[in-house]
């Protein structure tokens, strides 16, 4: 990466410049692409130096996100594709998981923990990613479709 500055800044001492990471893949909406996006994970979660654990539950974190992409968002539809983007700037860890789907209210998904929906098959992934990570937002993509931004801080992981 290269930078160039035209004109000195009294903050440039302060300032602590890192370079952004990026892994992405795009697939077509079937669940037998899985494959493609755990190694992709394995392979950001390697280069960015996240521990065993951190990699874990970064791992599933963004297979749940991407598999409700496939199913929910672009119902299976092989047509449709599913984006997956994976940043790191030395203090955070950018997801973005895009789909081509309809979307959806993160607000207005019921509860998974509550005693009426407790023995329902669906319904926990929205609840995994959001216990783990710091931030969790769902908006309509333009041109259509639906884009799920997700960040973890990672402070203690400086690189």
């Amino acid at each position: 990466m290269r930078l160039t500055i035209e004109k000195t800044s009294c903050y440039l001492e302060s300032m602590t410049l890192r370079p952004l990471r990026t892994f992405e893949l795009t697939i077509p909406s079937k669940l037998e692409e899985l494959e493609s996006v755990q190694r992709l994970i394995s392979e950001a979660s390697s280069a960015f130096g996240l521990s065993e654990d951190m990699a874990y539950w970064m791992e599933l974190t963004i297979s749940e996100s991407v598999i409700n992409a496939i199913r929910h968002g672009n119902h299976f539809d092989p047509t449709k594709k599913a984006r997956l983007a994976i940043s790191f700037d030395g203090e955070s860890v950018e997801v973005i998981v895009e789909d081509q789907g309809e979307g959806f209210n993160l607000e207005e998904l019921a509860d998974p923990t509550k005693a009426e929906n407790l023995l329902k098959p669906c319904g926990r992934g929205i609840l995994i990613i959001r216990s783990f990570m710091d931030e969790v937002s769902l908006t309509p993509k333009e041109g259509g479709g639906t884009r799920l931004h997700m960040l973890k801080r990672l402070p203690d992981l400086r690189v």
